[in-house]
This record gives structure tokens, sequence and C-alpha cells, in this order.
């Protein structure tokens, strides 16, 4: 084994055309391996770039540049309506849990974008519109998501809106609702005066 490396040494030390003949490999391989970087390069830079979060962040949230991070990734897996500029989704509500990594889209967020996913399949009517509700029994927070159907109960009990759907789910014991505006009316009236509480529903 020696005397092979000792050989190959000589060899490229050595002038002559077998060292030559060996530079000339070496330095094509060098821009081969070159050429396939700047290729890796390029496809990468070719990749849209859109932005994720960078930790975890509750509903309810308001977005901070903390918690966002401007990556590139495929197309291909980019869904849609993916934001793409910090300053789209900062100062925004973040209307569902986050975990880092996810793609931001317009969707995730309290506004035009997020009412119109969550009312797409709603008959036509009156306009919806978002209305707190203080819950009297907190304890069903834990079974709460955004999306949900629920009924705003008072007293009597009586149902005080029907057919809502959660928007964000606050600590503080206070739930967002999307409500047609005649109702979110009603609610935002008996909050004043009742105890209210929802209850899920299944229409």
């Amino acid at each position: 084994m020696d005397t092979v490396f000792i050989d190959r040494f000589h060899a490229i030390t050595r002038p002559g055309h077998h060292r030559s003949t060996l530079v000339r490999r070496a330095l094509a391989a060098a821009l081969v391996l070159v050429a396939l970087g700047s290729m890796l390069l390029d496809a990468r830079s070719a990749d849209p770039l859109v932005l994720t979060f960078a930790a975890p962040v509750p509903a309810g949230a308001v977005l901070t540049s903390a918690d966002l991070a401007a990556v590139r990734l495929p197309a291909a897996i980019v869904p849609e309506g993916a934001l793409t500029e910090v300053a789209q989704a900062e100062g925004q509500i973040l209307a569902a849990g986050a975990a880092p990594g996810e793609v931001v889209t317009a969707t995730r967020l309290v506004g035009p974008d997020l009412f119109t996913a969550l009312v797409a399949e709603e008959p036509p009517g009156e306009a919806f519109t978002m209305v707190p509700v203080p819950l009297a029994e907190p304890d069903i927070l834990p079974m709460l998501r955004h999306g949900a159907r629920v009924d705003v109960i008072g007293e009597g009990p009586a149902i005080v809106a029907a057919g809502g759907r959660i928007v964000t789910v606050g600590e503080a014991g206070t739930v967002l609702v999307l409500l047609r505006q005649t109702q979110a009316a009603a609610v935002a009236a008996a909050s004043l005066t009742d105890p209210l509480t929802v209850v899920l529903s299944a229409g």
C-alpha cells in the first residue's frame, strides 16, 4: 500500500504527461462539483419565499415579527393563501394556535379571508359579524376549537343566538363568535345583563 501511494505521489509531483492528466482530471472533477452546487443553489433560490411561524403561538395572540420567519419552500407544498411578507401578518390576530414551521396563511388570521372560509357553506342571507362572548362557565373552553359551531345560551336557559362559529378562544374566558348581524347584536345586548355560555351545535 505504501509503495502504491509513493508511486502515485511521484507521478503527481514529477513533470510529465501523467501528472498533466491527473491535474486535468482533478480540475474537471472540481468543476463538476461547482456546477452541481450552483444548480442546487439556483433551484433553491427559485423556490417561493413564504412566511412560517418561528415559535409556538397561541390562539388569539397578536402576531409580532418575532413570531414569524421567511423561508423558501418548494412551490408544490406551499398552501393557497400563503403570506410572503412580515408586514402582512404583523399585528394580526391568530385564529387558531400554531406550531413552529407551519406556513402562515390568510385564513389563519382574523380577517375577511377567514370569514369567507368559515361561512363558505352558509346559505345567502344577512351579513356576518364577530362578537366577543364572555363565558359564565369557562370550563367549556377546552372543548372549543376554531371553526366549531355553537349556540349562545342566556338565562332561562334560552337560546340567544344559534349556529355561530368560534373564531378564537381566549385564555380569559372570552370567545369570539361569528354570527349574523342581528344575532350578534342580540348577544352583545344580552352580555350586558345576563351570564352567557355556549354549547356545541350540530346544525
